[in-house]
């Protein structure tokens, strides 16, 4: 469960992220700034992101 909004957030667009990958026909510029959001909220909680 999510301890912030922040954290909630995030473990939507990581869902998202990881179901739109999956589909053969996904919107590839949707995936990159849903990425880039990602990113976004990892620094912002001071968090490294992933490599």
């Amino acid at each position: 469960m999510s301890v912030n909004p922040n954290e909630a957030y995030l473990e939507a667009i990581t869902m998202t992220l990881a179901y739109l990958e999956k589909k053969e026909d996904c919107d590839e510029k949707l995936v990159e700034e849903l990425k880039k959001e990602r990113e976004r909220i990892l620094i912002e909680l001071n968090v490294h992101p992933i490599s």
